[in-house]
């Protein structure tokens, strides 16, 4: 999979096996929850970020669904992957909230 190779420190930790968008998910959950240092999770950030500039549909239906919308579930993820992501990967993450009606957190200036 292409963001263990573009984020080294992931390797080993999950199951390719699982499929991507599995692999995707349990990355995003694993930020989420606090089981990678900060520096694992801006490089993930950083791949999502270009990932979802340069990805096919294919790609982007993966990243979307399996990690992005996944940020909108509580406050203090909704911040972290406002503070993270940009350009198009912080456009669909806001597109994911409006389409499924969550809500609008904000910004944490401390993020």
């Amino acid at each position: 999979m292409d963001m263990l190779n573009a984020c080294p420190v992931l390797k080993g930790r999950f199951d390719l096996e699982d499929g991507p968008t599995v692999v995707i998910g349990a990355v995003a959950q694993s930020i989420k929850q606090g089981r990678l240092s900060p520096e694992e999770a801006d490089s993930v950030f950083v791949y999502w970020n270009e990932l979802a500039v340069r990805a096919d549909k294919t790609s982007l239906d993966i990243l979307g669904p399996g990690a992005l919308e996944l940020f909108n579930d509580d406050a203090a993820s909704q911040r972290l992957a406002r503070a993270k992501l940009k350009g198009k990967a912080l456009w669909m993450l806001e597109e994911f909230r409006l389409f499924w009606g969550q809500p609008d957190y904000g910004m944490d200036d401390a993020t």
